[in-house]
């Protein structure tokens, strides 16, 4: 099949909804070209990535890890001048999202809760009203995905960003020991820690009722204390950050009692940041008389 406007139509259907269904693209273009010869929605992907590859641009046909559906991803792959150009979003929206990425990776169940997504602008310079809109925003785009209040990596990020976790994040990703691709939703084994994507330990296990990683048995209530200990980490984490957040007001508070007072002060924190251990030094200096 020559290309033409059958491509042109698909393309820009793909391009402007990010994702969609398998079956969904195929319902489109079965009633956008009911005369259209059988071209399949593979053979139309492979026409149009070789005219698209040049601006690292691609369509993928990918499987979503958790629901095992087929769907149909548009992905932009480059990191050039013309991609860092881009207006869409600001320096520190960008600088967000990468730190959202990096927090989601860190954590053993690979999502935050959305009380802590919005913390994490303490780490940027938005405003939590401007970082839930943000969040909502990169939900309808398939960057991030809300699953019970949590934020995950959405099904656009997992296959657009994994060069970028490659080759930024070695040390945090973990490989599925079936299928050998990113974990980006899954569980780790309890007896010898290795990571399993859900589908891919869900194929397996029937076939055989082991962990696919060391051969241990396998039992269902693993799974809930899975589960469970997700949920567990979440809380936290953020209880994690607010703990942090009291210290910080804190040493504020010490920071200002030390710019406005000339008395000596006597410090009570255990740890103090640099900046306060230096005033404190300054001031308790004495002029050395012979």
């Amino acid at each position: 099949m020559s290309y033409g406007a059958v491509h042109r139509f698909f393309l820009r259907t793909i391009a402007s909804q990010g994702v969609l269904t398998y079956s969904n693209a195929q319902k489109i273009m079965e009633e956008s070209f009911p005369e259209r010869d059988n071209t399949s929605i593979e053979d139309l992907t492979k026409e149009i990535n070789e005219k698209i590859r040049p601006f690292q641009e691609t369509i993928k046909i990918v499987t979503d890890e958790v629901t095992s559906e087929k769907n149909v991803v548009f992905l932009s792959l480059g990191f050039d001048d013309a991609t860092k150009s881009q207006n869409v979003f600001s320096a520190q929206e960008l600088d967000f999202f990468r730190i959202l990425i990096e927090q989601i990776m860190t954590t053993e169940s690979r999502q935050i809760t959305s009380q802590y997504a919005l913390n994490l602008v303490n780490k940027s310079k938005l405003s939590k009203t401007d970082a839930q809109k943000l969040l909502k925003t990169w939900c309808r785009m398939y960057y991030l995905a809300e699953i019970n209040s949590n934020y995950a990596l959405g099904i656009r990020a997992i296959h657009e960003f994994q060069h970028y976790l490659r080759e930024n994040m070695p040390d945090t990703i973990q490989e599925c020991c079936l299928c050998k691709e990113i974990v980006f939703r899954g569980y780790n084994c309890p007896p010898c820690g290795e990571a399993i994507h859900m589908r891919c330990l869900t194929e397996y296990l029937q076939r055989i009722k082991k962990w696919p990683c060391c051969k241990a048995d396998f039992h269902e209530n693993q799974l809930e204390t899975l589960n469970c200990g997700r949920l567990s980490q979440t809380q936290q984490l953020e209880e994690s950050q607010r703990s942090t957040q009291r210290t910080t007001q804190r040493l504020n508070s010490v920071e200002e009692t030390l710019e406005n007072s000339d008395d000596e002060f006597e410090q009570t924190l255990g740890t103090p940041i640099p900046g306060v251990s230096q005033r404190i030094a300054r001031k308790r200096k004495r002029t050395i008389r012979d």
